[in-house]
């Protein structure tokens, strides 16, 4: 019988990456097709693409000795909020919208940041109900790719009270200094 646990369990953490995910033991990843993204020539799960025929160089068994900081300059994300998440009836949006936060990554090494907040039409999903970022999340929710799968969380507040129901903890999610019921 262990024989068979171990082997499911061998089974359960081999990366997927024709699915564009990769599934293991702990947390689940979401990731782009790199074939749509304009990426390298591929290779295997875990190594860098293959650029013009050539391999990386493996990391051997302590890959931060290998890594070489950029040498970016240490700066605040710029921010641009449009309206306030954490109060959804301050009028800045439209009946039936809600504030929606997000934030836009840099495709530059030492580019910044970006975090702010939208108006949008609001969606029904509420806490714990699955979502895939567009527009699912009801007003004062956000999308979050959770241990538990992609799924609506109520926004909170990271000092003071988090208003989270009772058997969750605001956490900090990917825009700074926001928090999400978890």
């Amino acid at each position: 019988m262990r024989r068979r646990f171990s082997l499911l369990l061998t089974l359960l953490c081999v990366p997927l990456p024709a699915l564009g995910l990769a599934v293991g033991c702990g947390q689940t990843v979401i990731v782009d097709d790199p074939a749509a993204a304009g990426g390298g020539g591929g290779g295997e799960a875990g190594a860098p693409p293959v650029q013009n025929g050539e391999g990386g160089k493996d990391a051997g068994t302590v890959p931060l000795e290998e890594y070489v900081d950029p040498g970016c300059p240490d700066v605040e994300p710029i921010t641009d909020f449009a309206c306030d998440p954490h109060d959804q009836s301050s009028g800045h949006c439209a009946p039936g919208d809600g504030c929606f936060i997000y934030v836009q990554y840099p495709v530059e090494p030492c580019g910044q940041e970006i975090y702010g907040a939208f108006c949008a039409r609001a969606g029904s999903g509420g806490q714990g109900d699955p979502c895939s970022g567009g527009g699912e999340c009801g007003a004062g929710f956000a999308c979050v790719v959770t241990g538990s799968g992609t799924q609506c969380v109520q926004l909170c507040q990271l000092s003071g009270d988090s208003r989270c129901s009772p058997g969750l903890v605001c956490e900090p999610i990917d825009v700074a200094g926001m928090g999400g019921c978890l």
